[in-house]
């Protein structure tokens, strides 16, 4: 009986040295096969489980194997499978699977030359905390207390104010805006044209900037020039104001003079505007006489015998005598009495 107390007590002092918790529970540090490790340089991974997940897309390729402090910087290594290539470039993120989940890392691949070596490490630049439970009830916490619906209550009750009992003219001024967006829309060519056309008119003007300033550097001593005669100027306009009050004075006092002059003159124009077509043969007739006068007078003086052929259209005006009537023939004056006596 004593032995097999002692027994009992002796087990007993053995066993109270040992202690079982799921803290000494090993977990999964490594994803299943063979891997190769790469280090992550995070901001905060506080909420990081050591054993998390590593995903690329949806896609388990790797578990956190290690956690630690570095330069008050989170220095986590995870363990990748061998047959996962990351190029280089590649960023990470902490994510969140739910709002009660566990945090995971979530890989985004790079488009760099080349792939990650076993120990390569992503620094604090490629690193980054996605939104978490925290920060929305944060966000939201924030719109709600930062009256944030108060002011969205008071638009739409100033909304309703504004629209109270005219729902017929804001329909109708939608209506008009329709129309009008349908017209630009027709239209669109042509304002892409006049846009195009703005913008290299634009450009020109910037091209020629030089010649521009230029320009205007040149035009300031005339803009001088004409400030200084201001006062000349001014009275040449008022003098030019008072000839046209005199001028309108004198048209108005003589209006009925001058419209029986333009219709006593108007006859007469149409007559010269019918000599059009044989007013245009007599001049190309005379250029080569001209010409060839020169030629034929031997001194200072010339002996001329010829007839000159007077339409009847032109013989009044030459003659000051009434034009014949219609059907007959006007009476003929020969060169040398017109030369001696006149035309009457």
């Amino acid at each position: 009986m004593k032995a097999r107390v002692a027994a009992v007590l002796a087990t007993a002092t053995v066993l109270s040295g040992c202690s079982l918790s799921f803290q000494d529970v090993p977990v999964g540090r490594a994803p299943e096969g063979e891997s190769y490790h790469l280090t992550l340089v995070f901001q905060d991974a506080s909420n990081l489980p050591i054993g998390g997940k590593v995903q690329l897309g949806q896609a388990v390729v790797g578990r956190v194997s290690e956690l630690r402090a570095k330069d008050f910087q989170a220095q986590v290594t995870i363990a990748v499978r061998q047959d996962v290539r990351l190029p280089a470039g590649t960023k990470a993120q902490l994510q969140v699977t739910s709002a009660l989940g566990e945090e995971f890392i979530a890989l985004e691949p790079g488009s760099g030359q080349g792939t990650l070596a076993d120990g390569a490490v992503i620094g604090l630049a490629d690193t980054s905390r996605g939104p978490s439970v925290e920060d929305l009830l944060a966000a939201a916490g924030t719109v709600l207390n930062g009256a944030g619906i108060d002011q969205l209550r008071t638009i739409v009750t100033e909304t309703n104010t504004a629209l109270g009992g005219r729902e017929q003219e804001v329909r109708d001024l939608l209506t008009r805006l329709d129309s009008l967006l349908a017209s630009v829309d027709a239209h669109r060519g042509e304002l892409t044209r006049t846009i195009d056309s703005v913008s290299a008119l634009t450009t020109t003007v910037n091209n020629e900037r030089a010649t521009l300033e230029a320009g205007l550097t040149r035009i300031t001593p005339a803009l001088q020039v004409i400030i200084d005669q201001r006062g000349t100027l001014d009275d040449l306009f008022g003098r030019v104001g008072s000839l046209s009050r005199v001028t309108q004075n004198v048209l108005g006092k003589t209006e009925d003079q001058v419209l029986t002059l333009t219709r006593q003159v108007r006859p007469l124009l149409d007559e010269v505007g019918g000599l059009n077509d044989s007013l245009g043969h007599a001049l190309a007739g005379i250029a080569p006489f001209q010409q060839r006068l020169a030629a034929a007078v031997p001194g200072d003086y010339l002996n001329l015998d010829g007839t000159v052929d007077v339409p009847n259209t032109l013989l009044p005006l030459l003659t000051g005598q009434p034009p014949p009537a219609p059907g007959s023939e006007p009476e003929p004056v020969t060169l040398q009495d017109f030369l001696a006596k006149g035309t009457r």
